[in-house]
C-alpha cells in the first residue's frame, strides 16, 4: 500500500506512529467511528476522554487524531488486552464504546501466517458495521487531571506525586524505592 494515497487524517496518524500497520488502522477506524457517532473534533483541553483497553498501535490513532494524550490527562489506559475504546465528550455529556470485531478478515496463508497486506486492505475498505461494534453508553468520564504537589523520595531523592508516594514509618518513598525497602 502506497502511503501517499492515504487520506490526510490517516497520514497524520502514520506520521505520528511511524509506519502503517494493522493496529494503527484499527485505531484509525475506531476514531473515525467515534467522531461520526458523537460529531467530534479533536480535543483542545480535556473535553474528550479516551479510555483504551490495550496498549497497542491502535492507541496512537487516538493521540494523533483526537488529541487525547497522557500529558493532558485525557487518555486512560485500562490494561484489559482488548481492542475496545470508550470516548467520552464531557462538554456534551455523551459517550460511545467501540469494540473491534474485524479479526475475521485476517486472511490466513497455508503456513498459518496472516496476509498483512490483504488484512490492511480489509481494514480500510470494509464498512464500520463489519469491523466495529459501536454503541452509545452512559457518559461517566474519569475526574479531570489534577495538578498536585510533589514530594521528594527519601531514598533516591527524585520527586514523586504526592498521591503516588508511599509513606513508611513517617518517611516518604516513590513506589520503586518503597518496594526495595520492603525486600
Amino acid at each position: 500500500m502506497r502511503v501517499e494515497m492515504l487520506p490526510l487524517d490517516l497520514q497524520k496518524a502514520v506520521d505520528f506512529h511511524g509506519h502503517l500497520c494493522p493496529g494503527l488502522l484499527i485505531g484509525y477506524r475506531a476514531v473515525k467511528a467515534a467522531m461520526k457517532a458523537l460529531k467530534l473534533n479533536p480535543s483542545v483541553d480535556e473535553e474528550l476522554v479516551a479510555e483504551v483497553e490495550n496498549d497497542s498501535c491502535s492507541v496512537d490513532a487516538f493521540q494523533s487524531m483526537l488529541s487525547t494524550t497522557f500529558g493532558k490527562g485525557n487518555l486512560r489506559f485500562l490494561d484489559h488486552g482488548k481492542q475496545v475504546f470508550t470516548i467520552t465528550d464531557r462538554s456534551e455529556n455523551q459517550a460511545v464504546r467501540i469494540v473491534f470485531i474485524g479479526d475475521k478478515f485476517k486472511d490466513k496463508r497455508p503456513d498459518g501466517s496472516t496476509d498483512r497486506k490483504a488484512y490492511m486492505k480489509a481494514l480500510l475498505d470494509r464498512s464500520d458495521d463489519e469491523l466495529l461494534k459501536v454503541e452509545v453508553v452512559d457518559a461517566a468520564p474519569p475526574a479531570k487531571a489534577r495538578i498536585e504537589p510533589s514530594l521528594v523520595c527519601q531514598s533516591c531523592g527524585e520527586n514523586v506525586q504526592q498521591s503516588k508516594s508511599v509513606n513508611k514509618n513517617g518517611r516518604v518513598f516513590c513506589k520503586p524505592c518503597a518496594q526495595k525497602e520492603s525486600n
